[in-house]
């Protein structure tokens, strides 16, 4: 299962599954009873998107017909590039997006400012939950009355940080969280800006029940080694 809004810019989702499973969802599950189909603008969107982070095979012309790449390297690409011909005809994307570089490029972004933005927040005291590689970063407020004191601060600062604060009943009672979205469009100082305002709203709110304090980074460290943090 998975989204086409934060990943893709785009709207809805998806469930990949056996055919079983996938024809008994379109019939007993209610979104697929009354939901509509996606409009073309955002397929469009979806598979421009995919095929800009895959990038594409480059047609090779042949004695009866133009082609992509042999199948056997396609397979040993895995997964991607993906075939020309999995593309609509319709759908024309720059030199940069249909080679893929530009999608390595802000893959290897967007996987450093996740790890960074993850890792960081545990060496100032943090506890987070989730991968170290996933661009969605939950930070554990725990009291819900922190939360709406934690995004006013957030957002009264210099320069303004909007976060999204999630509680019960969407999570435990007593596992009230913020979330920080990060994206290939962030730069590092940008995560600095992010840390720096945790620490010091951590510092007041009494959020840093993590690792122990001799185990702790302080926050100029933590932004002199982003490097090391960004590739653990």
């Amino acid at each position: 299962m998975g989204t086409f809004t934060k990943s893709f810019g785009a709207a809805g989702g998806y469930i990949a599954g056996t055919k079983a499973l996938i024809d008994r969802l379109r019939v007993h599950g209610h979104s697929g009873a009354y939901a509509e189909a996606m409009t073309p603008p955002v397929l469009t969107q979806v598979v421009a998107s995919m095929a800009s982070i895959m990038g594409i095979t480059p047609l090779v012309e042949t004695n009866s017909r133009v082609s992509s790449a042999p199948p056997m390297l396609q397979e040993e690409s895995h997964p991607g590039p993906a075939p020309a011909s999995a593309l609509p005809q319709w759908i024309t994307l720059p030199p940069s997006l249909a080679s893929g570089t530009e999608g390595a490029s802000r893959l290897r972004r967007l996987a450093f400012n996740s790890r960074y933005l993850h890792n960081g927040l545990i060496k100032l005291g943090f506890i987070t939950y989730g991968h170290p590689a996933s661009p969605i970063v939950p930070l554990l407020l725990f009291n819900p009355g922190k939360m709406n004191m934690f995004h006013q601060m957030m957002k009264d600062r210099q320069t303004p940080i909007i976060v999204v604060v999630v509680a019960y009943p969407a999570t435990p009672l007593v596992t009230s969280r913020v979330r920080f979205c990060v994206s290939a469009a962030h730069t590092k100082e940008d995560v600095d800006c992010v840390l720096r305002a945790c620490d010091e709203i951590g510092d007041v709110l009494d959020l840093k029940h993590g690792i122990a304090s001799k185990e702790r980074w302080g926050i100029d460290e933590v932004v002199r080694r982003a490097v090391e943090l960004g590739a653990a």
